[in-house]
């Protein structure tokens, strides 16, 4: 059976390019019911196809691509953000999407997409993501946002900001470390930089984000920050001088 798409973006290009994009590489897979250029247009379209998939941009005018959300008390659908966004609160709630597609968008995206709604499908993932998503929302408008939502193999794992000592890089794999719980996350260190609040978290080096809540106290000698618990995170002799982390830490 063949998913249901819509898109929704403000401009027409963006819209053909990629209906065009799921006729050519996936009509078996995808099916295109409808193309919106507002929220306004999208909320009418998906009451009346009830898709699986909405693309979704983000910036657009009169109503954003988040406003969708707000029309829709529970969200049957899986939602593609199709657009960047410098905001780090917006950026972060990336994570609660299927997926976030870096225009200009080509087939191996899409085949993300495939790939990622099958692995949610097969471990029941759905609504309480989103209603998740709809809370970090208002925690954006309204500052830093309480808790994130990572992306894992398995599905989804939601921490408290506050909870998260560090994030660390073994074996090529990002790892988040916790006093909840200690798990591998789908991500760069770099897309975790952009969407982390940075009066809370900064990059130490190649392989450490680190909460400055939990740093215990900086060893000069192995040019090294100690965590609360006891880890050992490397700190770049490039990026930070002892006054630059002193500043760093005092934020």
């Amino acid at each position: 059976m063949k998913l249901k798409v819509v898109i929704v973006d403000d401009e027409s290009h963006a819209r053909s390019f990629l209906s065009k994009l799921c006729k050519l590489y996936y009509s078996d897979k995808l099916e295109v019911m409808d193309t919106c250029n507002s929220v306004e247009s999208a909320v009418t379209s998906i009451k009346t196809y009830n898709p699986d998939i909405v693309f979704l941009d983000i910036q657009m005018p009169l109503e954003n691509g988040f406003e969708l959300l707000k029309y829709f008390d529970t969200i049957p659908f899986e939602i593609v953000f199709t657009t960047a966004y410098s905001n780090y609160a917006l950026d972060a709630i990336k994570c609660s999407a299927l997926d976030y597609l870096m225009k200009p968008i080509g087939k191996i995206d899409l085949e993300s997409v495939l790939s990622r709604y099958e692995s949610k499908l097969n471990h029941n993932i759905g609504s309480d993501r989103y209603k998740l998503l709809k809370e970090n929302m208002l925690d954006a408008e309204e500052g830093i946002p309480q808790r994130m939502i990572f992306s894992t193999k398995e599905g989804f794992e939601v921490l408290q900001l506050d909870s998260i000592l560090y994030f660390t890089t073994i074996d090529k794999k990002i790892m988040v470390f916790s006093n909840e719980d200690n798990f591998i996350i789908s991500t760069t260190l770099k897309e975790l930089e952009k969407s982390l609040p940075s009066s809370i978290f900064f990059k130490t080096g190649k392989s450490f984000i680190v909460n400055k809540n939990y740093v215990k106290r900086f060893n000069s000698d192995t040019n090294s920050l100690v965590m609360a618990n006891g880890v050992v995170a490397s700190v770049s002799n490039s990026s930070f001088t002892k006054k630059k982390l002193m500043d760093a830490l005092k934020k």
